[in-house]
């Protein structure tokens, strides 16, 4: 409602557009609901109508439908055929190998450098110069030719896996330790491998295009069989047998898995299978190439799950991205398995299709295709290729990334009818239309109206057509306060109803666009009832002709849109004052009745937090948890409520250490109770003034001598000797057995004066204490030797190890920040730098600090438990942490990596691991 009691019906999100009408049914048909056919359209079920407009639940906005962009091909393209299948696979580091043209060798490219070499062999054979004449030196054979390889894979344990043709088997090399590649044989005849897959178990599918088959290996590249074997040889006797004939010698049966027929699947066969891919969970994806579409068939166990899923268009190869952990909820009906791409058949584009499976239908297949553009240029037909969860074709000279390109497309009409508004007064006069949209060049919403008073005659009114949406506002939304709008051509378009007069109102919406573009719908806005200036301010003279009435009724209404604007802000501005709702822009103005200016570097969330909570920061501002809540606000990515709480929550991250708390002070020694029976006593390797001054001369005098020095003094030093040596062993004993260095300097005096006069209130208490006739305590200076035994030798033990440490970190404290981890060492001065402006705004004016970044890895002797240490699994632990790496790591955040083969972590090295996890099977030996 504004300011004059209009009221508006509102159009917001998707369940209110849902239950809006697509017109695009036959004549005499029910219109279907907009809801009903998204539903059906997300169940993958067939809607009531095909789909003319489209819920953006990212944007939250209605847009006509989108439509896949089809690349058309040049008259000169050439199509790459199944020739130019080649293999191609990517390691975990990024460098990607795959089968050169002469299909005799291998190439990589460095994920470092970029660049192109020759993999396998080191180098290609060439036949050596010709020899004229009868005689010469005799040339060594030249090596025998590389084997016709088909077919390329990299598995999770990173090895290269690549098939041979000619002869038939596998060529194994191990990227860890290099080296040749091992040389697996099949029977010949057996198979001729086409396409590889790895598996999640670190094995490979192997699918023969030729026999129609694929066999799945284990990690340790042994065909695992499936139903009955093939039998290569019979079992046999042996020509000699034993005299005595107690048993017969036999030549066991040679035998073969023969795979996964995919020929012999009932009732769907696979005629044409071209490329295999393995699902996380086991299951195999096979593409299937027709004469003038392709299938996507998926099996379990080699037994075919559910119906071939049909291609509109003839696939050369594919690739699948598993999904996340967050795949698909409890309450979902189907689970999100992965998205698979597939790569046309004439090589310029790639298709990408989201892969779900029906929980009620356990093996059935979804294929919901994306209207994402994947283009290929100059595309080779070798394979493409997944690494990272990223996708790769071949380019000419090497690999490079696929990427989607915006081609939007969407249809170019679509009509809709909204639900029936009701004014609630009869003759009801409606006001305005607003609608807030997005409204590219080409693109319109045409509007027509209908009215009446009785529910059940709308749908018999004829229609009016409206002047349409050509006004935008240039000053945002109508309604108070609302941000403006960001982007362009976007904004709060506006249009006066000329003839809607009835309770009842319909609006029929008409979106249009040239095919690249669409209209983007995220509210509507319809008003009633109109507030009228000429009934209100004219007299009635000025409605006797209805046209005239008519015209001068619309024109009046142009001023009331005006100052109702102004009028409804007035009456809004309680907005203002809350921090919640305020505009962005007038945030600072709020601050400015807290006396505080905001940082221009914060964010929106960031200020509006501060100022909600402005009281209570506040009343701890100056205090160490008023500076951590400051530190907080600045520097947590994610500041929240929790800043402010009233109970401060354990292990904050941030830390305040006063100095005064982390003094080592020397004990004071505690008269014991007099006990019966035996006593424990306390062996101190401390001195006490209750040993007396002789006992700490004669301790020293021993060390001196142990040192080889020699033990001149009388009396203990409380100044470092001259003697560089002396010097040495005088700061190792102070710091043994008095446990802190005497120090006697001339800006102690004053100390020493105020610590005397609070402990002896008179001068006579404390001549009666020392022993002497001091008039004041000006004559009573800081001692420089040892004080005689008595009252002095315990003043002095005390100021000494008591009072001085804590004067010298009284009011002053660190602040020690998390390491953030990821960030160079310029974006840490620059987090330093922050921390530091803001304390120095914060902090009590007397006090003085530093700033410190820490890790919460525990070191004994570098923290003290329980007030500037969190006991917890630190960042420098090297499960956490990464190599280090030369020129971008810092020698105190990372560890030296071990060297082959201890850094192969999925692999069981012998001396490293434990016995019990080396596993029994020989298949996952390695």
């Amino acid at each position: 409602m504004d300011a004059n009691g209009t009221r508006f019906q509102l159009l917001l999100g998707r369940d209110d557009w849902a239950r809006c009408l697509q017109v695009d049914a036959p004549p005499g048909t029910t219109l279907p609901r907009l809801g009903d056919i998204w539903s059906r359209i997300e169940k993958k079920e067939d809607p009531p109508s095909p789909p003319r407009l489209a819920w953006d639940a990212e944007a939250a906005e209605l847009t006509l439908q989108p439509k896949l962009f089809h690349f058309l091909a040049a008259p000169r393209d050439v199509a790459p055929g199944l020739e130019a299948r080649r293999g191609a696979g990517r390691d975990r580091y990024g460098n990607t190998y795959w089968i050169g043209d002469d299909r005799r060798s291998l190439r990589v490219q460095s994920s470092g450098s970029g660049t192109v070499s020759l993999f396998w062999p080191e180098e290609l054979p060439s036949a050596g110069p010709s020899q004229e004449g009868g005689f010469g030196p005799v040339q060594p054979p030249a090596p025998p030719a590389p084997p016709l390889l088909c077919g390329l894979a990299v598995t999770s344990h990173h090895y290269l896996v690549v098939g041979s043709v000619e002869p038939a088997g596998l060529l194994v090399f191990d990227l860890h330790a290099g080296g040749p590649p091992l040389r697996i044989l099949w029977p010949p005849g057996v198979a001729d491998p086409f396409d590889l897959a790895a598996t999640p178990d670190g094995g490979v599918l192997v699918l023969d295009q030729d026999h129609r088959r694929y066999w799945r290996l284990d990690a340790g590249f042994h065909a695992l069989p499936s139903g009955a074997d093939l039998v290569l040889e019979e079992e046999r006797e042996e020509t000699f047998q034993p005299t005595d004939k107690r048993f017969l010698r036999k030549t066991l049966a040679r035998t073969f898995p023969q795979g996964v027929s995919l020929e012999a699947a009932s009732p769907s066969p696979a005629p044409g299978p071209i490329a295999i891919e393995a699902l996380a969970d086991g299951r195999v994806l096979v593409l299937d190439r027709g004469g003038t579409d392709s299938r996507v068939l998926l099996y379990k166990d080699g037994v075919l799950q559910g119906n071939p899923v049909p291609l509109v268009f003839v696939g050369h190869d594919f690739a699948f991205l598993p999904a996340g952990s967050d795949g698909s909820g409890p309450e979902a009906t189907s689970q999100i398995l992965g998205r698979l791409y597939v790569v046309s058949a004439e090589g310029n584009q790639t298709f990408s299709f989201l892969v779900e499976e029906k929980k009620a239908a356990p093996g059935q297949l979804l294929l919901t295709q994306s209207t994402d553009y994947f283009p290929m240029r100059l595309f080779g037909g070798k394979a493409l290729v997944t690494g990272q969860g990223r996708l790769f074709y071949d380019f000419p000279d090497g690999f490079i990334p696929l990427v989607p390109q915006r081609r939007p497309r969407y249809e170019t009409e679509a009509v809709l009818l909204t639900p029936i508004f009701d004014g609630r007064t009869p003759d009801c006069v409606w006001h305005r239309l607003f609608l807030d949209a997005c409204m590219p060049p080409g693109t319109s919403v045409q509007v027509r109206s209908r009215t009446a008073n009785e529910l059940a005659k709308v749908e018999l009114a004829p229609w009016n057509p409206e002047p349409g949406f050509n006004y935008l506002r240039s000053d945002g939304s109508e309604l108070p306060w609302v941000p403006p709008p960001s982007g362009e051509h976007r904004g709060t378009w506006e249009l006066l109803f000329q003839r809607a007069r009835g309770r009842h109102l319909q609006v029929e919406l008409t979106l249009r666009g040239p095919g690249n573009a669409t209209p983007r719908v995220q509210a509507l806005r319809a008003y009633y009832p109109r507030f009228s200036y000429a009934e209100r301010y004219l007299p009635a003279i000025y409605r006797q002709e209805p046209d005239a009435a008519s015209f001068l009724e619309r024109f009046l209404a142009n001023m009331e849109g005006f100052f109702t604007t102004l009028e409804d802000r007035i009456a809004a501005a309680q907005v203002l004052f809350d921090a919640r709702t305020a505009p962005a822009e007038t945030l600072d103005w709020l601050a400015g009745w807290f006396g505080l200016v905001l940082d221009p570097a914060w964010d929106e969330p960031r200020r509006r937090l501060l100022l909600r909570h402005a009281v209570d920061f506040f009343q701890w501002r100056g205090t160490p948890r008023g500076l951590r809540m400051a530190l907080r606000l600045a520097l947590d990515d994610c500041p929240d409520e929790s800043i402010f709480q009233e109970k401060e929550p354990l292990g904050s991250p941030i830390r305040i250490v006063e100095h005064f708390r982390a003094v080592q002070v020397a004990a004071v020694p505690q008269p014991q109770a007099s006990t019966s029976g035996i006593r424990a006593v306390v062996v101190r390797t401390r001195w006490e003034p209750s040993q007396g001054g002789a006992s700490l001369t004669e301790r020293y005098r021993k060390a001196l001598a142990e040192a080889g020095l020699s033990p001149e003094p009388q009396r203990f030093p409380l100044q470092a000797p001259e003697d560089a040596g002396a010097a040495e062993v005088w700061h190792t004993f102070s710091r043994t057995v008095l446990g802190f260095v005497p120090a006697s300097s001339p800006e102690n005096e004053k100390q020493w004066r105020q610590f005397l006069a609070r402990r002896y209130r008179r001068m006579g208490e404390l001549n009666g204490a020392w022993g002497t006739g001091y008039a004041d305590l000006s004559q009573v200076s800081l001692p420089s030797t040892l004080p005689g035994d008595g009252a002095a030798l315990v003043d002095w033990y005390q100021f000494s190890s008591v009072v001085l440490p804590l004067l010298r970190a009284a009011h002053r404290f660190s602040v020690v920040l998390p390491v953030p981890g990821g960030q160079t060492a310029e974006q840490h001065l620059t987090r330093r730098e922050q921390a530091r402006r803001l304390v120095e705004l914060e902090k009590p004016a007397h006090t003085v600090f530093d700033v410190k970044f820490y890790w919460t890895l525990v070191r004994v002797g570098d923290a003290r438990l329980g007030v500037d240490t969190l006991v917890t699994l630190g960042s420098r632990a090297p499960e956490l942490m990464l190599a280090m790496v030369l020129g971008r790591g810092h020698l105190s955040e990372s560890y030296l990596a071990a060297g082959h083969p201890q850094d192969v972590a999925d692999r069981h090295i012998l001396g490293r691991d434990r016995l019990a996890s080396i596993p029994t099977h020989r298949s996952d030996l390695r």
